[in-house]
């Protein structure tokens, strides 16, 4: 059973060994107009609006649908109204509590997504002395972390001020378990480039790199080395607590009226639109209130259009 530190102290210095290592980033105070700015930008950000859009298109639509059914079976319109209001909320209430959780956890996967290509293109982009001493400090810190989990915090201070634990020799980083090499480029690593680490001397070999082709990765089983990609990289930087403040990005295009209305929604919606739509105006042929229906199909069609040529490309 791992011993536990006994005092805080000790408990401190065992918490401290990894954060000596990579200490937090500094942030910088930001002026009160930037930070008002910076609040507002989160605030955007929680909401969603593409599901928010399609709740209320669906009140609308609901809505609408029952009032005329209602209004045609019922004598009073207030009575009417409130029933086709009814409907409309429950119906909307309904699709929100459903397609909230789903969207939530698509938005969280493809903002992991975006962070870990973040984090590859910088290392792509950066120079191989700076990523070498960016892994190194993330496997010190990483093996600072495990040595305070199972050992106690005097024992841990004292391994790690004997020697360094990750050594950069050459194009690799050593460690007590094995060589890490590191690939990282924007093209998927091939079996040409793994050959010199397969031919290197060494036991344990591992290659850091974003991707790797399927060739690679035969190749690699085949004589038992170990490949991580971009998602394990960044999984590594980041419980290291050694990600870097700023990361090396491309510019970023200006963005004219029809790249912010690509953003907020996609192309591929315009056949629901012109189907509703359609049918709209189809029902106002025969339907005891055509003037509803010709406006809402009037204006279902013209988003489709809208949709159609400026829509964001799925």
């Amino acid at each position: 059973m791992p011993a536990i530190p006994r005092t805080k102290k000790q408990a401190r210095k065992t918490r401290g060994t990894a954060a000596h290592i990579c200490p937090p980033p500094r942030r910088k105070a930001l002026p009160q107009g930037a930070q008002n700015l910076s609040a507002g930008t989160v605030i955007m950000k929680r909401i969603d609006l593409p599901l928010w859009s399609d709740t209320v298109f669906l009140f609308f639509a609901v809505f609408l649908f029952f009032f005329c059914v209602f209004r045609f079976y019922l004598h009073s319109l207030w009575g009417a109204l409130l029933g086709a209001l009814a409907a409309g909320a429950a119906a909307a209430f309904l699709f929100f509590l459903f397609f909230r959780a789903r969207r939530k956890k698509r938005h969280a996967s493809e903002g992991e997504k975006a962070e870990i290509g973040k984090l590859a293109f910088h290392l792509a982009m950066d120079s191989p002395e700076h990523n070498a001493a960016l892994i190194a400090r993330c496997l010190s810190a990483e093996h600072e972390r495990e040595a305070g989990e199972n050992a106690d915090a005097g024992t841990a201070a004292a391994h790690g001020s004997e020697r360094e634990y990750a050594r950069i020799r050459g194009g690799r980083i050593d460690t007590e378990k094995g060589s890490t090499y590191l690939k990282f480029q924007f093209e998927k690593v091939t079996a040409d480039e793994l050959s010199p680490v397969i031919r290197a001397e060494g036991g344990q070999k591992t290659v850091l790199g974003a991707a790797f082709t399927d060739e690679a990765q035969k190749l690699a089983a085949a004589f038992g080395l170990e490949l991580k990609d971009a998602a394990e990289v960044y999984a590594l930087v980041k419980d290291s607590g050694c990600m870097p403040e700023t990361l090396i990005s491309p510019p970023e295009p200006k963005r004219g009226f029809r790249a912010k209305f690509a953003f907020r929604m996609r192309r591929g919606a315009w056949r629901g639109y012109l189907f509703s739509g359609t049918f709209l105006l189809l029902f106002s042929l025969f339907t005891i209130f055509p003037v509803y229906y010709i406006a809402a199909g009037g204006i279902l069609l013209a988003v489709a259009a809208a949709v159609r040529f400026f829509g964001k490309k799925d």
